[in-house]
C-alpha cells in the first residue's frame, strides 16, 4: 500500500527549514483531550515517525480536504456518514473516513486530492504530512543526484544552508522514501513535514 496515494502534492505549503521550525514542549494544557478516535486510529496504522524532533503516528483512513473542493467526491467525503470523526481546521477539512483506507483510495480514484494526517501524541494535536521531505544534505553531495537516485523530485535546494526539499511521485511510499533517504552516503538527516499548529482534534 502506497501512503502517498492522493496526497495533494502541488498545493502550497509554506517552506520552513527545520532550524527555523518550532516544536511543542510538552504537553498543551489549553488543548482539549485527543479523540478517541483518533487515538485509535493513529495506533491502528502502526506507522511512526519523526519530524521536528517530535514523534508522530500516521493515522489511518485520515484526511485533509481543501474546504475549497466542490467537488462532488469532496463534498461527499465531508458527510458526517463518511466519517468516524471530522474538523475542520486552517485551510482544510479533516478527518477519518469511516471505510479507512479503502475510503480515501475511492477518494483518490475519483480524483479527490488531499493529504494524509499524523498525531502528535505529546500534543494530543493532529498534523497535517505535506507531502514534502526534508533533506539535510552532506557537504559534496548534490540534492540533483540524490533526487535521481531514489526517483523523486526536487522542490526546493537551498545549496548554501545544505538542506533539499523533496517530493514522491505518484505510488511512491513517503515513509519508505524517507527511511532511504536517512541510509544515503550523502545525507545527514531525512524528515518528512508536517504542519499541526493549526490543527486540534475535537
Amino acid at each position: 500500500m502506497s501512503y502517498a496515494d492522493g496526497m495533494n502534492l502541488d498545493s502550497p505549503s509554506p517552506r520552513i527549514l527545520p532550524s527555523l521550525m518550532s516544536s511543542a514542549d510538552g504537553v498543551n494544557l489549553d488543548s482539549p483531550s485527543p479523540n478517541a478516535v483518533v487515538v485509535q486510529k493513529a495506533l491502528d496504522s502502526g506507522v511512526t515517525f519523526t519530524a521536528n524532533q517530535v514523534t508522530y503516528q500516521l493515522i489511518s483512513g485520515g484526511r485533509a480536504i481543501v474546504k475549497s473542493d466542490n467537488s462532488v467526491a469532496a463534498q461527499s467525503a465531508h458527510s458526517s456518514a463518511s466519517n468516524l470523526w471530522s474538523d475542520q481546521h486552517g485551510p482544510y477539512m479533516v478527518s477519518i473516513g469511516s471505510g479507512g483506507q479503502s475510503s480515501n483510495s475511492s477518494l483518490s480514484k475519483n480524483g479527490v486530492n488531499f493529504r494524509q494526517l499524523a498525531f502528535n501524541p505529546e500534543t494530543g494535536n493532529v498534523a497535517v504530512i505535506t507531502g514534502i521531505i526534508i533533506v539535510k544534505i552532506k557537504p559534496s553531495y548534490s540534492a540533483e543526484t540524490i533526487a535521481a537516485t531514489h526517483s523523486i523530485n526536487l522542490v526546493d535546494n537551498f545549496k548554501d544552508m545544505g538542506y533539499a526539499f523533496y517530493q514522491v511521485k505518484t505510488g511512491q511510499d513517503i515513509f519508505t522514501i524517507t527511511q532511504s533517504l536517512s541510509g544515503h552516503p550523502g545525507v545527514e538527516s531525512s524528515e518528512i513535514e508536517t504542519h499541526e499548529d493549526y490543527l486540534q482534534p475535537r
